[in-house]
């Protein structure tokens, strides 16, 4: 029966709950049911939140999902003022039967996507979520009443969150959350299971984070809540009620990737690398906690900040903090610290051990380099953190340290702050020589401090203040005192034997006296230095007085006495008035040898802004005077005018330092108006008795305009030697400001110049190449064109003209020319000149190209008869050449063909250092010349007197570089070795294409000892001339030794066949005697090209001179005089003929034989 009941129940149950469910699947979906919920929504949650609270629209989806659109919450009290949270749609799944058996709303799943939250804090400091939920009137003032809740999963998908404070916004886009959230009335709790989120703007990437969060009264917990970036991981578990201060940190675990930090502070350009790693635990009251912190680091860079090692712990227990360790590691050395402070008595114990400390490692970014060495202590202690009330000493002690390689060998300094006042107990710098004290007192509203050095040595310090070369020795006395804002200085110094860079100083003393030095500054002030050298000016003695009251006026007097003629006194006074300075200079006087320059009128100057103007004064110079005023205004607005009467030029060139020779009176009146960038010019200028250079003039007369970027010279008249020259132009050029400043215009331009016997001085341009120093010049030209592209007419004569070609060091006069201008070139239709000896030079042809007016590139053709040549290192001749000159004004480029008549090589055989580079004025050149010579040519040195003949030798210059190359062939001569001169028999000179001339020595010589054997020595000179190598060997045969002792003491070592040593020396000091007899002989002379003085001994005793010279280029007469009963005498002629053939003819007669031998014979040589 009971089953039967039981059965009926169940099917009367499951009816009532199949109705249910069809009148929900019914009724739900309805709008009307639909828009109630809504409603009801919106009412409630926006009473629930305190603000307006916002649905689009509410779908009901069977079974329990509901899909909520466009769901908004007001950030403040009503949607119009901005939104906390916009959510386009939000998915949930409800739990009725959960939410009923557990009396609180039970949601699935919650997925919300693309929605966007904004926090705003305004300017009070309040949140926008202040006051989310309404407080729960029945419990205590501020106890939260949350909504019964609990949602299993909530996910956050694309979410934004931009967070906004006054004067800063930012934004974090695509974050990714799921969590699980419950409360109700004042408890919350959440577990983060994933997140993840990405910083566009600071490339940050949040990639990992996990944990609890909960919320039960005042109780705020946190465990195991663990974040991950790219470098850096943070866990956590903490527990903390604000209302009882009790806190329990169980783990505290960070790793910061230092290279992030940059990027979340938003900080561009600063570079950050390393780790550092935080630990620490605290657990009790925040009044009386207890707990430990770690940090630790390697290699960690902030910025400019490099630390290889960071290592800090600290101990806290109740109101005690111990730092345990503190240690820092940067190159070598290290700092070491500990100490403590303790909270509740107020006492503070810190200290520091410097140990070998480099803070220019630590510090490596800076501008400027710093390297220390700092061994020593630092030790702060004291009681307080009130200024008024606190008390502390600070004691450092540096021993054996450096900075920059200046050592401090020790520095003790003991510091008292007490009753708010800094007492200087001791301050002793010791470094080196220099010694430095400090001493006084530092009070809160005065102060007395007294600052005294030792003779400091300032070279110590160049490294330290970049200057290499500083030098000196440094004493100084001061003392600054008064109040402490407002203090006053007085101080002395003596600098000696000072020099910096290329500024000198014997003595510079100064002393000064400053009172009021913030508010008010008064004072004077005198400063002399004695002994000044600056660059290559030398200055005895310059003295300068200043007298400062207040901010808005002062004076100086500036005395400068160069030397006993060169004088300079300058007196004024500096005024400020709000934003203009006048500037006035009551006395000015500057005096040199007879020449005085002096102000007949104070000079006032005003400046203000960008706007100057100089009041109308006047100078008196020597017997003239110098007129001026203007201004300048901001809008680039100028105008000055100058006036000058009588002044002497060479003045003007003295006082601007130009190393030109000017002379002459002149008078001037220029007048400058218009702006910087378009300027207007007129000026007239004479110039009397006028000489510069080589230009001289009785009187040179100028005037000219320039306005429109157009140059006019109306007139340029010179006067020389009665004669009248005329010049007349109009060049566009622009004189303004600015890039193109000073550049001619490509626009027409006319003019004409009639010059009479002007003088030499339009050579100037190619003084590298010609230097005319005589003659008379005419020349008349037109101009027409542009200055780009001129065209020029007109001729040009030069007559009785004197002049250097300086490439080859000849000497013309006698110098007549004829040239013509042709459109841009100057051509030369014919240039005839003599040289010294009877020789000639003319130039057949030749042309200079004009460009701007300015020669540039020449061509010359000149041919050369008998004319001497120098300027070629070791050799000079006398030549016939044809060369021609061609390249540039500033590059010439010379090649020809050269024959020489005659020549002297003085080219020494011994080591020489290589010839020196061409300076750096010096303009490039190259040369190119081959020289051929059949005999003539001498190669003369200490060693040697030898006549050589050239087959091709090529002389080249490139940059100023000198190559030989090519081969001499001996003709005759002699090499001297030990005071003996051996008879050149045969031998070349090669030259090698090398840049040092040096070339490579093949000679065979030999010579005659005055023995009784009458040895015959013959010498190999190999190697090159700057490093000969010799060989001997002897008829009869000896070694080498035995050779150069017969050769130098006239005895062989072994006592056998030595005969008479008296006359071996007395013979062996007749050669020396003889050699450099006949050597004198011919250098002081130069009559004849040979001088041979031979002595004989035995049977043949006597002497015997030979003197021989070319009487013409082709032929050559010896004569040979013996002096004693046995020796002839012989006369010899030789005709030459070809480059290896001569003709001779020979005269000997002896005492013996009355009639005279007469020989007559050919010489040939071949080659093959």
């Amino acid at each position: 029966m009971k089953s039967k009941h039981s059965n009926i129940t169940i099917a009367i149950l499951g009816g009532i709950i199949l109705l249910g469910l069809l009148i929900l699947v019914i009724y739900l979906p309805s709008p009307r049911f639909q828009n109630e919920v809504k409603l009801e929504t919106n009412r409630s949650l926006s009473e629930v939140l305190g603000r307006e609270f916002s649905v689009g629209a509410v779908e009901f989806h069977f079974p329990f999902t509901v899909l909520i659109s466009d769901v908004a919450i007001a950030s403040r009290d009503s949607l119009v003022r901005g939104q906390l949270l916009c959510a386009p749609r939000i998915k949930l799944q409800a739990h009725p039967w959960y939410s009923a058996a557990r009396r609180r709303l039970v949601i699935g799943k919650v997925e919300v996507t693309d929605s966007v939250v904004c926090l705003v804090r305004d300017s009070s400091g309040a949140w926008n979520f202040d006051g989310l939920f309404k407080s729960d009137t029945t419990k205590p003032k501020g106890k939260l009443n949350l909504p019964p809740l609990s949602v299993e999963d909530i996910s956050f998908k694309n979410l934004s969150v931009s967070i906004e404070t006054p004067g800063n916004k930012q934004q974090v886009q695509d974050i990714d959350i799921q969590l699980g959230l419950k409360m109700g009335g004042d408890k919350l709790s959440a577990t983060l299971k994933k997140i993840r989120a990405y910083d566009k703007t600071r490339n940050i990437n949040l990639t990992k984070g996990s944990g609890d969060f909960a919320l039960s009264g005042d109780t705020i917990k946190l465990n195991n809540f663990d974040l991950n970036t790219g470098n850096s991981r943070i866990n956590l578990s903490v527990k903390f009620n604000p209302r009882t201060q009790e806190i329990d940190l169980s783990q505290l675990d960070l790793n910061i990737g230092m290279a992030e930090i940059p990027r979340i502070i938003r900080s561009e350009g600063q570079d950050w690398s390393g780790n550092v790693a935080v630990s620490g635990n605290l657990k009790g009251s925040l009044s009386s906690p207890q707990g430990s912190l770690s940090i630790r680091s390697r290699e960690l860079k902030i910025n400019g900040l490099e630390l290889s090692g960071l290592d800090v712990k600290i101990q806290v227990k109740d109101t005690l903090v111990t730092l345990t360790k503190l240690y820092l590691n940067a190159g070598k050395g290290n700092i070491e610290g500990q100490g403590r402070v303790d909270l509740k008595n107020r006492v503070y114990d810190f200290t520091l051990l410097f140990n070998q400390s480099d803070f220019g490692a630590a510090l490596a970014k800076g501008s400027a380099p710093l390297k220390t060495e700092i061994n020593g202590d630092l030790r702060i202690k004291g009681r307080g953190f009130d200024p008024p009330k606190a008390r502390a000493t600070v004691d450092l002690i540096l021993n054996k340290s450096l900075v920059n390689s200046i050592p401090v060998d020790q520095l003790i300094c003991n510091l008292v702050y007490a009753d708010q006042t800094v007492s200087i107990e001791k301050f002793d710098l010791a470094s080196g020589q220099a010694k430095l004290k400090v001493k006084g007192d530092i009070f809160k509203d005065a102060l007395s401090v007294d600052v005294e050095t030792d003779e400091i040595e300032l070279d110590q310090f160049g490294a330290l203040l970049g200057m290499k070369d500083l030098q000196g020795k440094l004493r100084f006395t001061g003392l600054i005192s008064g109040l402490t804002k407002d203090p006053d200085v007085i101080g002395t110094f003596r600098l000696k034997e000072a020099v910096i860079s290329n500024v000198s100083c014997l003595y510079f003393d100064g002393s000064m006296s400053l009172k009021q030095v913030v508010s008010k500054p008064q004072g004077d002030g005198k400063f002399v230095a004695t002994g000044l050298s600056i660059g290559g000016q030398d200055i005895e003695r310059v003295e300068l007085l200043t007298e400062l009251r207040g901010l808005d006026w002062g004076g100086l007097s500036l005395h400068v006495v160069k030397d006993s003629i060169t004088e300079a006194l300058a007196t004024g006074m500096v005024e400020i008035k709000g934003k203009q300075i006048n500037l006035a200079i009551s006395k000015l006087f500057y005096n040199f040898g007879d020449q005085t320059v002096v102000n007949s009128q104070p000079i006032h100057l005003s400046i203000e802004g960008s706007n100057i103007k100089l009041e109308p004064t006047k100078l008196i110079a020597g017997r003239g005077s110098l007129a001026l005023e203007g201004f300048y205004h901001s809008d680039k607005s100028i105008y000055l005018e100058l006036n000058g009467d009588a002044i002497d030029s060479r003045r003007i060139v003295e006082l601007l330092n130009l190393k030109k020779t000017v002379h002459g009176l002149l008078d001037f009146d220029i007048k400058i108006a218009g702006s910087l960038n378009a300027p207007e010019m007129a000026a007239s200028l004479t110039l009397n008795n006028a000489r510069f250079e080589q230009f001289t003039a009785d009187r040179v007369a100028i005037d000219c305009r320039y306005v429109d970027q157009v140059f006019n010279l109306s007139k340029l008249t010179v006067t020389r030697y009665g004669q009248l020259s005329e010049i007349t132009l109009s060049i566009p050029i622009n004189l303004g400001m600015g890039p193109g400043a000073g550049k001619l215009l490509d626009k027409p331009m006319s003019g004409e110049i009639t010059l009479r016997d002007i003088g030499t001085w339009a050579f100037f341009p190619m003084a590298e190449l010609l230097s005319v120093y005589e003659g008379k010049v005419d020349l008349s030209v037109k101009l027409s064109g542009t200055p780009v592209k001129p065209l020029l007419s007109g001729e040009m004569t030069i007559a009785n003209a004197k002049m250097v070609l300086r490439p080859f060091g000849m000497y013309l006069h006698k110098v007549q020319a004829f040239a013509h201008f042709n459109a841009d070139s100057l051509v030369i239709d014919n240039i005839t000149a003599s040289t010294e000896n009877q020789g000639k030079v003319e130039i057949k042809r030749g042309e200079i190209i004009l460009s701007k007016f300015i020669p540039t590139t020449m061509y010359f053709l000149i041919v050369v008869d008998k004319a001497p040549v120098r300027n070629i290192p070791f050799i000079e001749g006398n030549v016939n050449a044809r060369i021609e000159i061609g390249g540039t004004v500033n590059y010439p480029k010379i090649k020809g063909e050269v024959f020489a008549n005659s020549a002297l090589i003085t080219l020494p055989f011994a080591p020489a250092e290589e010839p020196p580079p061409p300076e750096g004025g010096s303009k490039p050149m190259d040369l190119d010349l081959s020289i051929t010579g059949s005999q003539g040519i001498w190669l003369r040195n200490a060693d040697a007197d030898i006549e050589l003949k050239i087959e091709n030798l090529n002389v080249r210059m490139q940059q100023n570089v000198l190559f030989l190359s090519g081969r001499l062939e001996t003709i005759r001569g002699e090499y001297r070795f030990l005071d003996r001169r051996f008879d050149i028999t045969e031998g070349q000179l090669t030259f090698t294409n090398a840049a040092v001339i040096n070339p490579e020595l093949n000679l065979s010589a030999q010579t005659e000892l005055s023995d009784e054997a009458r040895t015959k020595v013959f010498l190999k000179v190999g190697g090159s001339a700057l490093q000969p190598k010799l060989s001997f060997s002897s008829d009869p045969s000896m070694s080498e030794q035995d050779i150069l002792t017969m050769m130098s003491a006239g005895m062989k070592l072994e006592g056998e066949g030595n005969g008479d040593l008296t006359e071996q020396f007395i013979n062996r000091g007749a050669d020396y005697l003889s050699n450099m007899l006949g050597g004198l002989i011919q250098k002081k002379t130069g009559l004849v090209d040979v001088v041979k003085m031979k002595t004989y001994t035995g049977q043949e005793k006597g002497a015997q001179v030979t003197l021989g010279k070319y009487v013409t280029r082709n032929v050559f007469v010896s004569y040979t005089r013996g002096f004693a009963a046995d020796l002839s005498d012989e006369f010899r002629a030789e005709y030459l003929f070809g480059k290896r053939s001569a003709l001779f003819i020979q005269r000997s007669k002896d005492e013996n034989s009355e009639e005279p031998k007469i020989n007559l014979g050919i010489r040939m040589k071949f080659k093959y």
